[in-house]
């Protein structure tokens, strides 16, 4: 089965959907929410990118997002590998936890942004869960009805400002367009694309003749090569050696608990290369499992935000390597 068709450009805007492996939970109670959340907030500050809507369901999540910096795909290795780890490692279960790669519909900003919110929030209420959109917990709705609910990392203004011209009315006037039953609204979950766009005309026409040139636009189309750093591994291995003024061949010892510059080449080798965790592998001269080397990415992304002295290391030699 061929891949989903991936753009990526700086400022693109996605519609995420993400669902258990075989429909199964990925959120089992209020711990399970807050980590997703945690993590959500994670990859805004490493990411900077803008969220718009959310709604984390019992087996599934959706996500309204903006990539300033066109890296939607080291956003969802990072969310969904660090989530995936905390959940097995707190469930005591092991394997994958979604059901294969993640669904990201490109959208149309101007067009079509405004009525996917209304799609995703009112997502509970079309499975059954409330019969009210605000009773649902877990959805961005609440931020937008009031102020004091807002995440840090919730971007409300842009959709609030299509309405009046005081917060007060942007909330009322928000609330009535979210029921608002009466008129036609368009039927965004199925107006998709090539199963990839959602867009006026004019927008997917655009999106064809910048990134399509003349492929064929089809199921079987193969993701599209997002815009990489163009670093290589050997980019990498030297400005971690460079930094920690090691030599090469501590890369390849087996240990790696103590062995701090491995751990950083791995976790830059999975952020600013399209390398295989398999290639990494190979690289580092079979040192490391292919395990080992997912879970080490999945833990540095977490300790960097606890531990500050690792935070600073890993952004210098990322400024070393990315000049």
């Amino acid at each position: 089965m061929a891949r989903p068709l991936r753009i990526e450009y700086e400022g693109a805007v996605y519609h995420i959907m993400s669902r258990g492996n075989e429909r199964q939970q990925i959120f089992c109670d209020e711990r399970d929410f807050k980590k997703f959340f945690y993590y959500l907030g994670c990859v805004h500050e490493r990411y900077e990118i803008i969220v718009y809507a959310y709604c984390l369901m019992e087996n599934h999540y959706h996500l309204l997002v903006e990539t300033p910096h066109a890296n939607l795909s080291s956003i969802m290795r990072d969310l969904n590998g660090g989530y995936t780890m905390y959940f097995n490692t707190r469930h005591k279960r092991v394997g994958h936890l979604f059901q294969g790669r993640y669904k990201a519909i490109l959208v149309d900003k101007e067009n079509y942004l405004l009525e996917l919110s209304r799609y995703i929030h009112l997502n509970p209420v079309r499975k059954k869960i409330v019969n009210k959109p605000e009773k649902y917990s877990y959805s961005s709705l609440a931020a937008y009805l009031a102020q004091d609910v807002i995440r840090p990392w919730m971007n409300v203004v842009f959709l609030l400002s299509r309405f009046g011209s005081s917060i007060v009315e942007q909330r009322e006037e928000y609330k009535k367009f979210i029921y608002d039953d009466s008129q036609e609204h368009k039927n965004v979950a199925k107006n998709i694309y090539a199963q990839a766009i959602i867009g006026s005309e004019d927008f997917i026409a655009r999106i064809r003749k910048t990134f399509l040139d003349k492929r064929v636009v089809s199921r079987e189309v193969p993701s599209i090569k997002k815009l990489k750093y163009g670093k290589t591994l050997d980019d990498i291995a030297g400005a971690v050696i460079k930094y920690y003024k090691a030599d090469y061949s501590l890369l390849y010892k087996r240990k790696v608990i103590h062995n701090r510059p491995k751990k950083v080449f791995v976790y830059l080798s999975r952020r600013y290369t399209d390398k295989t965790v398999n290639q990494i592998c190979n690289y580092l001269k079979g040192s490391i499992s292919n395990n080992s080397i997912s879970k080490i990415f999945s833990r540095i992304q977490d300790e960097i935000y606890k531990d500050k002295t690792l935070k600073e290391e890993v952004d210098i030699v990322t400024r070393m390597l990315l000049g």
